[in-house]
């Protein structure tokens, strides 16, 4: 059962590589041809702007210093030296400024891009919110888009992840699933924070999805036995009294990191553009890995009709580097159908060998 898992997991992630490798040759060659011609644009309306803008200020020199000969303080001739002295200060100042935007223009010609100085924004987001009642945090890099007086999409959204489902063991020796662990009563349940980044500049296609989460996985033990650990070696042993619940609950915080691919929809109008991913077929493939916080062991029972409930933490031989695969496929709006599958073991047994959780249900990016 664990070879087919992970061979299947390989499997998919090697054609998912190769798709990745595809779209990425594509939108840079499309954005390549787009950004020299905006930067182009751009330049040259700055360089109007810029002529414009001198020639304005040298009008309202004229006028005041008119202004002062009408008052009398300053003589006609006074006025006209000062006027012929700030009409060269102009003068310079337009050869100069616009020759500098040519410069400017000759480099984007030549090499299709000006190094750093012009066209790159960087701009850093702490939770402003979005059009889409997102909220942004992180950096979002606006390279190329020099000028643009469009609106475009932030790169990077934040979203609150939350999961739940069913939860199963996945052991060594040739069981099914379901075979030592109940299937309605083992559970899992992850809450964490997560930003979604575009990948590529002009496309909605690819996202990078990145977070923290806390995870809890819960085996519940179908036979009336309890997990003890002897010569530091455990084992399940039956237990003397009737059990009414031998369960293993593991805590783990880990880094979650997705690559999300699917359907999108660019919405352009003259003073925004939009990368819409709504009603779109998404799927997200990718891993998580971080450090086990705690297992515990919980067994609830009755002697001479007394509830007895007892607690035991110990980490039962499992690792504590937790890591695993995990994905997920959007049925509907913020929901997805969750699957993920720990490749490190939840704990090692006499007869069982390695335990792995195996985990599928529902999540909500909201």
């Amino acid at each position: 059962m664990k070879s087919i898992i992970r061979l299947a997991l390989a499997a998919t992630l090697a054609i998912f590589a190769q798709t990745l490798t595809a779209q990425d040759s594509s939108e840079k060659e499309v954005s390549g041809i787009r950004n020299k011609q905006n930067q182009i644009e751009y330049l040259k309306e700055k360089r109007e702007e810029l002529i414009n803008v001198e020639k304005e200020s040298l009008k309202r020199r004229v006028m005041f210093l008119n202004k002062q000969v009408e008052s009398g303080e300053i003589t006609k001739e006074e006025a006209e030296e000062q006027k012929l002295a700030f009409a060269e200060k102009v003068a310079l100042n337009i050869k100069n400024e616009t020759a500098i935007i040519d410069n400017k223009i000759e480099l984007v010609q030549r090499n299709g891009k000006i190094n750093n100085d012009v066209g790159s924004q960087v701009v850093f987001d702490m939770g402003t919110d979005g059009d889409d009642g997102k909220k942004t945090y992180g950096i979002t890099i606006n390279d190329g888009k020099v000028g643009d007086t469009k609106e475009y999409d932030k790169r990077t959204y934040s979203e609150l992840v939350i999961a739940f489902g069913l939860n199963n063991g996945i052991t060594e020796v040739d069981s099914e699933i379901g075979d030592q662990f109940s299937i309605g009563r083992s559970r899992f349940f992850e809450l964490g924070y997560a930003w979604k980044t575009r990948v590529f500049e002009n496309s909605g296609a690819l996202h990078l999805k990145y977070g923290l989460s806390l995870q809890t996985n819960k085996l519940f033990k179908k036979e009336n036995e309890r997990l003890v650990v002897s010569n530091d070696m455990a084992s399940f042993e039956e237990f003397p009294e009737d059990l009414d619940k031998s369960q293993l609950r593991f805590s783990n915080l880990v880094v979650p990191i997705h690559f999300e691919f699917g359907g999108w929809k660019k919405e352009q109008k003259e003073d925004y553009v939009r990368y819409r991913l709504a009603r779109q077929f998404r799927m997200g493939i990718g891993g998580y890995a971080g450090f086990r916080l705690g297992t515990q062991q919980k067994l609830k029972y009755k002697v001479d009709g007394e509830r007895v409930k007892t607690k035991e933490k110990t980490d039962f031989g499992g690792d504590n580097f937790v890591y695993g695969f995990s994905s997920y496929i959007r049925l509907s709006g913020d929901l997805s159908l969750y699957g993920k599958y720990d490749l490190s073991s939840a704990f090692k047994t006499e007869n069982l060998g390695e335990v792995n959780n195996l985990s599928l249900g529902l999540r909500w990016d909201l």
